[in-house]
Parts: C-alpha cells; structure tokens; sequence
C-alpha cells in the first residue's frame, strides 16, 4: 500500500501514459492506412468524443457503489477490447463506431476517476506545481516512445504495436492494487450542473475554445503531417519533440502558475497559439513542421497549466464530480465542434482547420483578459 497514495496514481498514469505515448499519436494513421479517408477518420474521434461525454453520466453512478479504484480496473477488460477490435479490424470488417463507443466508455472509466483523485488530494496554493509534475512525469517517461513506436510500425506493422501497448497497459494496473479504495458519496444533479452553467459562463466557452486546440495539435496536426510528407517515422518524430517541448516547460509553468496571475501566463499562451497555428498554414517542408511542434509543445504548457489550475481549484470548493462533468461538457463541446468544422472543410484543404483553431486561440486571449472563475470565487474563497 501506497503510504502516499497520489504517488500511486502518478505511477499509474505514468505508465499508462507510457503506452499512450506507444500509440496515441498512431491511432489516426493506422485508421487513415485501413480507410484512406480523413473524413472517416475525424469521424471516429466525432463518436468518440461523444461517447466519452454520455458515458460520464454512468461513470458516476458506477463510481458512487464501487469507488475509483474500482472503476478505474473496470475500464481495463475494455481497453483491452478496444485494442483486439483495432488488431482484427480488416478480419472482421469491424465498424468505426464500435470502436469509437468501446474506447469512449474505458475513456471515462479512467479519466473521471483521475480527475476526482487530483482534485481530492491537491492542496491549495500548490495546485499548479501539482500539475505540473503530474503532466511532466508522463512525458519524461513517455520521452522516445513515439519514434521507438514509428521503427516498430516500420519493422513490424501495427498488430506488433498494439500488442506491445497492450502489456504496458497491463503493467499500469498494478499501482491500483496497492491503492486504498476512495469513495464518495456526492450525485450529480441537473439542478446543479445549470448552476454552475450559469456561474461560470466564461470558464466554459474557454475550455471549449482550449479543447479545440487540444485535438488540432494532437489529432488534426498529425493527420496532416502524414498526407502531407506521407512518413511513419515523421509521425514519430513529431510525438518525440511534443514531449520534450513540454517537459522542458511544464515544472516551470506550474511553479509560476502558483505565484503569479494564471490569466497571465493563460493568455501569453494564448497569443503564441494564434501565431503558431497561422504559420501551420503554410508548412511545406518537414523540417518546419518538426520546429513548429517543438515551440507548440513547449509554450502549451502556459495554457494547460493554469485552466487546470482553475478547474481543480474551484472543483474543490463546488463539488468534484459535478464540476468535473461540467467541465467534461465543455471539453466535448470544443472537440465536437472541431470535428464538424473539419468535415465542412475537408473538400477545400485541411489547412483551413488551423485558421479555425487560430480563431479559437484569439478567443482565449480575449477571456484571459477576464475572469474565468465565478464572481464569488477568488483565491480559493468564497465570498
């Protein structure tokens, strides 16, 4: 038994997010190499996204009666599911949107729980160092695997990939069992989630404004950087170079983000975006697209670091599973909306998607320059 029992779950979502590093970033490609079509694709991730939103509602009933601990292990017969559908998926002709609904539901097996934990044991005025080592631990670790990953697709093909993903996600479990259950008995109210609809009207368009840059860098820009230059190992490098660019800023961001003004950094974060994202428009050349995901990646860490920041404090003083779904429903607006902009576009030149997100940065700019929380809540404080 963990005597600390975040240092558990850090552990475990290290190592999880070792095997996401593994296959996260190659999961379009494989679905691009099987469809030969970006709309199918960005579909896939329509449903999924979806999904993981509805599926949150019975996440929370599940949690009430076993516990995160238990939720968490739930998802993983799941996981593992998701990954034979992907291995047979030619075999037996297996739908897109079975897999999307099969990965959704272990998606919010996993992620509400985590929330809840991170939201339970973070101190006050501590928040954002926490989410920095939180988010840097799993990139350390996870550093190399997405070019190891591209050689193994190159040398090997997927089915080898996901097999090798699937016992590191084997390997993530086991922190669990040396995890004490956490129960909780709060429920989700429909009272309550317009309340908090209605009180913090500026913190949600902003999460759906950050979610849409969430899946432009790791969904949209990927797919692109494939059609463009058409190279497994470019898929890899550009993984490898997201994780040094926020390795490199992560502890450092969530220090400051502790002592200065998050809206601050949240909106110089911001403004860098917007120049990032219209410079994306014109990449022709790979060695310019590998420099624009390494300053991406690097100055991400000024948005990540305090909207979360925001999100974990004002969770603790409203209720972690009510604000956390809320939250959830900004997250999904934001993606869904993404997706549907790309299908629009997708006859023109998927480029116009990052003019889109450019918009979505210019957008956090301007409510960086406001409040996010609600107006009773400043400092941790209500009043």
């Amino acid at each position: 038994m963990f005597k600390n029992p975040l240092r558990g779950v850090y552990i475990m979502n290290a190592i999880y997010g070792l095997a996401g590093s593994f296959v996260g970033i190659f999961i379009p490609i494989y679905l691009l190499k099987k469809e030969l079509n970006p709309a199918n694709v960005f579909l896939f991730y329509f449903v999924f996204t979806l999904a993981v939103l509805v599926f949150f509602f019975f996440t929370n009933k599940i949690m009430r009666v076993i516990g995160l601990r238990k939720t968490v292990l739930l998802g993983y017969p799941f996981l593992f599911l998701y990954f034979f559908l992907l291995y047979n998926m030619e075999a037996y002709n297996i739908p897109l949107s079975l897999l999307a609904l099969v990965s959704g539901f272990q998606a919010s097996l996993y992620w509400f729980p985590l929330h809840i934990w991170l939201t339970s044991t973070s101190k006050e005025g501590s928040i954002g160092s926490g989410l920095g080592k939180f988010f840097a631990i799993s990139q350390v670790v996870g550093l190399l695997a997405p070019v190891i990953a591209a050689f193994v697709v190159l040398l090997l093909g997927f089915k080898a990939l996901f097999i090798i993903t699937g016992v590191i996600y084997l390997i993530s479990a086991v922190p669990l069992f040396y995890l004490p259950e956490f129960l909780f008995e709060e429920d989700i109210k429909f009272s309550n989630f317009l309340r908090l609809v209605k009180k913090y009207p500026r913190y949600i368009v902003a999460e759906i404004f950050e979610n849409i840059r969430e899946d432009a860098e790791s969904i949209i820009w990927p797919v692109f950087i494939y059609l463009s230059f058409h190279d497994i190992l470019s898929i890899g490098y550009v993984g490898t170079l997201s994780s040094i660019g926020g390795v490199l800023f992560l502890l450092a961001v969530g220090k400051y983000t502790d002592k200065v003004d998050k809206r601050k950094l949240l909106g110089l974060g911001a403004v860098i975006m917007v120049v990032i994202w219209v410079l994306r428009f014109n990449v022709a050349f790979p060695v310019s697209a590998y420099a624009l995901t390494l300053i991406s990646a690097f100055f991400a860490a000024l948005i990540l670091i305090p909207i979360n920041t925001i999100v974990y404090g004002v969770a603790k003083v409203e209720g972690a599973p009510t604000f956390i779904l809320f939250r959830e429903f900004g997250v999904s607006l934001g993606r869904l909306l993404l997706y549907i902009f790309a299908f629009l576009t997708l006859a023109y030149s998927i480029n116009y998607i990052f003019i889109f997100t450019a918009i979505a940065c210019i957008g956090l700019v301007y409510l960086s320059r406001t409040n996010l929380e609600a107006k009773e809540y400043k400092n941790g404080m209500i009043g």
